[in-house]
């Protein structure tokens, strides 16, 4: 897996503001993917500094997936390759404005997050 990625190539000229979020799933937190990205020069944030006790805090888990999941619940699905392809479908039926909105809103959720000391935010205004 990492010798395939080139993440400079990826990463390009946003490298000065761009960091990589994770949560604390084994594979996030283990040295060989911390090893990796700072090998890679990738600015990250290390686990000590995650936010503990707050779901949802990412993109994809607060907009993407809910979303997904919504559209989904709507079709009917019997096999994992026709879920694979309805998730694959939906995500590119995602309007770009859409997305946009919700990257935009992941500061704001942060510090809320920050505000109530790493725990758990109802609901993001």
């Amino acid at each position: 897996m990492a010798k395939a990625l080139n993440v400079s190539q990826q990463v390009g000229h946003f490298r000065q503001w761009c960091y990589q979020t994770t949560d604390s799933a084994p594979s996030h937190a283990s040295r060989v993917t911390q090893k990796f990205l700072t090998n890679q020069q990738v600015q990250f944030l290390r686990p000590q500094q995650w936010m503990p006790n707050s779901p949802d805090s990412a993109p994809c888990d607060y907009f993407l997936w809910r979303h997904v999941k919504k559209k989904l619940n709507k079709r009917r699905v019997s096999t994992l390759r026709g879920l694979q392809k309805a998730i694959r479908e939906e995500v590119k039926k995602i309007p770009q404005e859409m997305i946009l909105r919700a990257l935009k809103s992941w500061p704001k959720r942060c510090r809320q997050i920050c505000y109530a000391e790493g725990r758990h935010i109802e609901k993001h205004s």
